[in-house]
């Protein structure tokens, strides 16, 4: 996290050192100020952003429990640049407050902030659900003062909200059970009011409507009357502009590929707020500019850092100076400050620093086809030390393999700096990710023809990755694992039941390991039909094709070295589905089983200690099982 303050005159971020987090702000040419610290056992910083050049707004996240259910709970912390008029809480200040006088639930996330005021700088626009859990209503909070004054009630049913490039409210999205909504409200025009119409519904579990009526509000143009969006076009997602001031709210489509979703963020001139491009991926990063004058200024950026990819992550208010976030292939990423009056280009940070001078792995993409026909696409790591020995001549030594599917599922991998897939490069063995039907990025078939079907064609489609990295004559048969977190863990452990011949042994990272049981858990959250039903299945109807892909019920049938790690503290798979799977596997005795759990874990390893123990854990366990 790193941003530019408003006036220029410097910058915030969070830098991780030794396991501790601190919020640092510096001046450009002056020395770094430390104003806030966190050990992250209790909690972790979040998000980061100004309020003004005079006041920094800090998240911090925490787990919880609510009547018995695991929460992750936020809280917002208020706070000079110098470190002084520290708010260490602002909702703590917000309850002596108006609104907080006759509230009714205390909100779970307290530092969603959706907008502010450019003629009040501290004042910013954030949703509370004071009044009803999961059903947040939009306030005015001064983050020096705490004193606060409702602007928007929920329209029912509203998650998620958006203002305009003034503050305005205008959209809000969300659910109830199954039936999506995103509502706007128009700019008044031609002497008609402005009021809360439908821009889409649909029914979230219908693949047909959502082909017709998905939408992702991506944000306002400087002028209202133009909303940007995600939406299906020709079964993929693409870039279009919605016109708000005509009642039948017409689409135009700005960008759109044959084969790709587009994915990705609108680029804006910082000191007029008009969109002036879009920062996305489809195979690779791009970017596309419709403003002559925002292009010629990434061209001018691409030359002071060529052979490079050049984002602006972050500007003062007047566009004098920029945050540069800047990448070579599948490298840690840079930090620079771009002054462009004099054209000075300045070196921030290192996101890895001490990975600077190592020689680290090229993902090579990769396609085929599964054994129904479907293509799949995905990335091949080999080791360093290969990628030199095969430069000249193709080599025919096989090297021990490790298969790494993504979580999620709905997730994609994509060639970027992952450092799983450069850690396990780095000992010598090659790692295949493999962009299995379900994942995203390739549109709303691919992605629908996952659903439901874990264990099954979706293992398959890994099973075929690997067999083909055989006959590609650069896996060794005798020699591959499978490896995963979070759904990668679960296709680990699946994997391990399903094809005992492929796979030497198994590593589940946080992975589920029954079905029906994720499910039960899932009903204690909102959008439970929206998320784990559409994805997994319904607990009743489909109770016996969640027995049979649910590796803890099948223990027995596994016949590899099985390694389980978990975080105590992930709210996303309950620890308790790798307890069961150890249980499991000792029940069957699997003396070659191993379970080691993370007191303080969370599901996204947000700790450097659980970092380091999980990737010392899996070496020790590869180096044994893949010799």
């Amino acid at each position: 996290m790193l941003r530019m303050s408003p006036d220029g005159r410097g910058a915030a971020m969070v830098q991780n050192v030794d396991g501790k987090s601190y919020v640092v702000v510096s001046g450009f040419g002056n020395k770094p100020k430390v104003i806030l610290q966190t050990d992250n056992d209790k909690y972790i910083f979040s998000s980061l952003r100004w309020a003004g050049s005079k006041r920094l707004l800090v998240g911090a996240f925490f787990p919880d429990h609510r009547r018995g259910v695991a929460t992750g709970e936020t809280r917002l912390i208020a706070v000079d640049p110098d470190g002084g008029n520290l708010k260490a809480d602002l909702a703590s200040a917000l309850q002596n407050g108006s609104f907080f006088e006759r509230q009714r639930n205390v909100p779970q996330y307290q530092d969603r902030i959706i907008g502010a005021l450019r003629d009040e700088p501290e004042t910013v626009l954030i949703a509370f659900d004071a009044q009803s859990a999961g059903q947040p209503d939009v306030y005015r909070l001064d983050t020096r003062t705490g004193r606060s004054r409702l602007l928007q009630r929920n329209l029912g049913g509203t998650y998620h909200w958006m203002t305009d490039t003034q503050g305005v409210v205008r959209l809000g999205s969300g659910s109830a059970r199954t039936t999506m909504r995103v509502m706007v409200k128009p700019p008044e025009s031609q002497g008609r009011s402005s009021e809360w119409a439908t821009l889409a519904k649909y029914d979230g579990t219908d693949p047909a409507e959502a082909r017709q009526h998905a939408l992702r509000p991506l944000g306002f143009d400087a002028d209202p009357r133009f909303l940007y969006a995600l939406a299906p076009v020709d079964g993929r997602n693409a870039l279009v502009r919605i016109d708000l001031q005509d009642s039948a709210f017409p689409r135009e489509t700005l960008l759109a590929d044959a084969r790709f979703d587009i994915r990705g963020d609108l680029i804006r001139d910082p000191a007029t707020q008009r969109v002036v491009g879009i920062s996305y991926r489809t195979d690779v990063p791009r970017l596309l500019y419709w403003d002559d004058a925002a292009r010629q200024r990434q061209e001018a950026l691409d030359r002071a850092l060529p052979k490079r990819g050049n984002h602006i992550v972050s500007d003062d208010e007047t566009g004098q100076r920029s945050i540069v976030l800047s990448v070579q292939g599948s490298r840690p990423t840079k930090y620079y400050t771009m002054d462009w009056a004099s054209g000075k280009l300045g070196l921030i940070s290192d996101t890895h620093p001490a990975l600077e001078k190592q020689p680290l792995a090229t993902p090579k993409r990769v396609a085929l086809r599964s054994r129904d026909g479907l293509q799949l696409e995905g990335y091949l790591t080999l080791p360093p030390a290969r990628e030199a020995e095969t430069a000249g001549a193709p080599s025919v030594r096989r090297l021990p393999t490790i298969m790494l599917p993504h979580g999620g599922p709905a997730s994609i991998d994509t060639g970027s700096y992952d450092y799983w897939a450069q850690f396990f490069a780095s000992r010598g063995w090659a790692v295949l990710q493999i962009n299995f039907r379900g994942s995203i990025g390739y549109g709303q078939d691919f992605r629908e023809a996952g659903r439901r079907r874990w264990g099954l064609e979706m293992q398959d489609d890994l099973a075929d990755g690997l067999r083909w990295l055989v006959e590609q004559g650069i896996a060794d048969p005798q020699r591959a694992c499978i490896v995963g977190g979070s759904y990668g863990g679960y296709a680990a452990l699946m994997g391990a039941v399903k094809d005992p011949a492929l796979y030497r042994c198994a590593i589940s990272f946080a992975g589920p390991s029954d079905l029906r049981d994720l499910l039960s858990h899932s009903q204690s959250y909102i959008g439970y039909e929206l998320g784990a039903e559409a994805e997994i299945g319904t607990w009743w109807g489909d109770r016996e094709k969640l027995r049979q892909t649910s590796p803890a019920l099948r223990a027995a049938e596994i016949r590899v070295p099985v390694l389980l790690i978990h975080g105590a503290n992930d709210l996303i798979v309950p620890v308790e589905q790798s307890r069961d799977m150890a249980e499991a596997l000792k029940k069957a005795n699997r003396a070659d089983a191993r379970y080691v759990e993370l007191p303080l874990g969370d599901h996204s390893l947000s700790r450097e200690e659980d970092r380091v123990r999980v990737l010392t854990e899996m070496e020790r366990f590869l180096q044994k099982n893949l010799q």
